[in-house]
């Protein structure tokens, strides 16, 4: 599978990156994984401290969490979508990363999307939204819709440490965001088709 083989290809150039400050304080870089074929793909912020000691994207509590939610809205494993962050690094004590962390980080998310070239991209809080929105608007005011991206579509919802911060209703929503990427998924371009 080309996708795999070039991305493994980029996840070995990330281990080493140092772009950024990120890089002194990192225990390994959490480049991305799941199914590089995949018709969804999930883009989140930045590894946290689970992530880090793992090497792998959505771990820890916030993680498990997500995974629930996408098993019982969507029917999906981590089998089914490739899932990865912003940065790949984690910013000290889980604190945002800063624009240029964003900006030194970009190439390598922007290879992963035109690697995996998913049908359906779903943004996980303000930072992946904002980015591949090319907005300034916040994740509240941008979820609860579907927009054009690439070829096929981006729904936003919350990142889920804001779920697991905000409670049942945050989770309502992330659940009926998801829902919607489920939607989107069945409405979107043909798998295989290139955006043309």
């Amino acid at each position: 599978m080309a996708a795999a083989g070039a991305l493994g290809g980029i996840a070995n150039v990330a281990s080493t990156c140092t772009l950024c400050r990120l890089a002194g304080g990192r225990t390994t870089v959490v480049f991305g994984m799941g199914n590089p074929a995949a018709d969804l793909m999930f883009v989140g912020e930045g590894p946290g401290e689970q992530e880090d000691l793992q090497g792998l994207p959505f771990v820890g509590r916030s993680g498990r969490l997500l995974d629930r939610l996408i098993m019982e809205e969507m029917g999906l494993t981590r089998q089914d979508f490739y899932i990865t962050n912003t940065v790949k690094c984690r910013p000290p004590g889980n604190r945002d990363p800063l624009p240029d962390e964003i900006d030194a980080c970009w190439p390598y998310l922007e290879k992963q999307l035109e690697l995996i070239d998913p049908r359906v991209v779903v943004t996980l809080g303000n930072f992946a939204t904002k980015l591949l929105l090319a907005t300034a608007e916040g994740i509240s005011h941008l979820r609860g819709r579907v927009y054009p991206y690439r070829g096929g579509q981006l729904v936003p919802t919350f990142h889920p440490s804001a779920a697991l911060r905000g409670g049942g209703q945050v989770v309502a929503q992330m659940r009926a965001d998801l829902v919607r990427a489920k939607e989107a998924l069945g409405s979107a371009r043909p798998a295989g088709a290139k955006p043309s």
